[in-house]
């Protein structure tokens, strides 16, 4: 994780000079992997934008057109006519993709070709995987594999070995791809690592990416994901297979009650879902499903292939962690993260039961039933960049009371700043006090057994 806390910068750091140099160094494609909600989607069949849109669609769209089809037999996502076609940039008056990109031209030298392009030799390249981020990405690292041998090609180099610099969930199909290559394997979770796509990568960098999982999509499956002003609904969110791969490792405690101690639900189990009504065993969610599905016995249907579809995908998503975190050989590709630890990140649901209702808390303000000596802010967050957890980012992990260890695989190479103290005083080391302290004895699962040197680092890093 490198770069600490970016408050203490008063203004941009003088890139261009800084890499002044670096277009004589020889560089071999670099491929951009963006993460959710990273590519525009087109509707070829119409030729208007799925995603995002125009601006005033972005605020105030109420995003059903974001829905995936379902396949009744065989429950897979049906998106017939749906293509990823450019990357979103900006939006909202927000950048996305767009700063970061003119970075890489205008201080890295790069210069952005499509598959298929001429090159020129010398010339620094890079390219965008655009991938369409509702579905899951087992799906997704076919396309991957396929722009790599397109690359490949294009560069008349058949053995060529790509850098690839990944945000978030584009990091975690990344690494999918270097450990499996294009096997899906997330029926069964059970399978050795090959490293198949490790060997067409040189370098991966890994921006923001949830390693061990982020509590955001499990909000976005609660309440729907919020968007502008407005929200993509819970029915639809259930469609996207994506989402689930992107929720927290069967490992890591995602839900507390309101004394901090862990309730231990599956969160990949659909009952779970159904017990506590949410997602689309909410009774506000399946009356507006049925009704926008053609009411009565058609609605009904519909939401009863939902319930199994979501069954299913919840448990891929569950294998894909999984596969992510078993020990790998040593040919596997080393990985380089970047993030941030400065912002207090929701790590943990606080479950309430009100009127025979269960509720997901996510804030210290929404607990109602607030027991005296419980830091909440504490227990429900870690340091992190707002979205992804630094334990998550560097795989750190040993839930509730018992050891578990978890193993990425990768030799985690890693830089480590310290964060800054926040507006309640709390550092970027994330130790808070007892029950939380008994969540989080966090310690580094991503050294290789045979590097000492990082094991020595992870002890260093270690809260303990």
């Amino acid at each position: 994780m490198a770069g600490g806390c970016t408050r203490m910068f008063t203004r941009a750091p003088p890139l261009r000079d800084l890499y002044r140099d670096v277009g004589a160094r020889e560089q071999p494609p670099l491929v951009v992997i963006p993460g959710a909600f990273g590519s525009r989607l087109l509707d070829e069949r119409t030729g208007r934008e799925v995603w995002p849109g125009r601006s005033a669609r972005l605020l105030l769209s109420n995003y059903r057109s974001l829905e995936v089809g379902i396949d009744e037999d065989t429950l897979e996502p049906v998106t017939a006519g749906i293509k990823p076609y450019q990357v979103f940039e900006q939006g909202l008056g927000r950048d996305f993709y767009g700063q970061a990109l003119h970075t890489l031209e205008s201080a890295g030298g790069f210069v952005r070709r499509n598959p298929g392009d001429p090159v020129e030799p010398g010339q620094r390249n890079y390219y965008v995987y655009l991938y369409d981020w509702r579905l899951d990405n087992a799906a997704a690292v076919r396309g991957l594999h396929d722009l790599i041998e397109q690359i490949r090609a294009d560069h008349v180099a058949p053995g060529l070995r790509v850098d690839i610099m990944a945000h978030s969930n584009g990091g975690l199909l990344a690494r999918y791809y270097a450990r499996y290559g294009t096997t899906d394997h997330l029926d069964t979770g059970v399978a050795e690592p090959t490293c198949a796509g490790a060997s067409s990568i040189r370098r991966l960098l890994l921006v923001g990416t949830p390693n061990l999982g982020s509590i955001q999509p499990v909000l976005s499956h609660v309440r729907g994901e919020e968007m502008g002003l407005r929200k993509v609904p819970a029915e639809v969110v259930a469609t996207t297979t994506g989402a689930p791969q992107m929720m927290p490792h069967p490992a890591v405690p995602w839900l507390v009650d309101n004394r901090g101690e862990p309730v231990r639900f599956d969160l990949f189990d659909i009952e779970t879902w159904r017990g506590l009504r949410w997602s689309v065993f909410d009774p506000r969610v399946r009356e507006r499903t049925i009704t926008m599905k053609g009411g009565g016995a058609q609605g009904r249907r519909y939401l009863e292939v939902l319930e199994r579809f979501l069954a299913k995908h919840l448990i891929r998503g569950k294998h894909f962690m999984q596969l992510l975190t078993t020990q790998t050989p040593p040919e596997d590709v080393r990985p380089f993260v970047f993030g941030g630890d400065c912002e207090p990140t929701v790590a943990r649901l606080v479950l309430e039961e009100m009127r025979g209702k269960y509720y997901a808390r996510e804030t210290r303000e929404s607990v109602v039933n607030r027991v005296s000596g419980i830091d909440y802010d504490s227990l429900i967050h870690d340091p992190g960049d707002s979205v992804v957890t630094r334990s998550s980012l560097i795989g750190r992990c040993q839930p509730g009371q018992r050891e578990h260890r978890l193993q990425p695989g990768a030799r985690h190479s890693k830089s480590i700043r310290r964060g800054q103290p926040d507006e309640r005083g709390r550092s970027g080391r994330g130790v808070g006090s007892s029950p939380r302290e008994s969540l989080l004895q966090y310690h580094c699962p991503w050294n290789h057994p045979d590097r000492e040197q990082d094991q020595e680092t992870s002890q260093r890093d270690s809260p303990h």
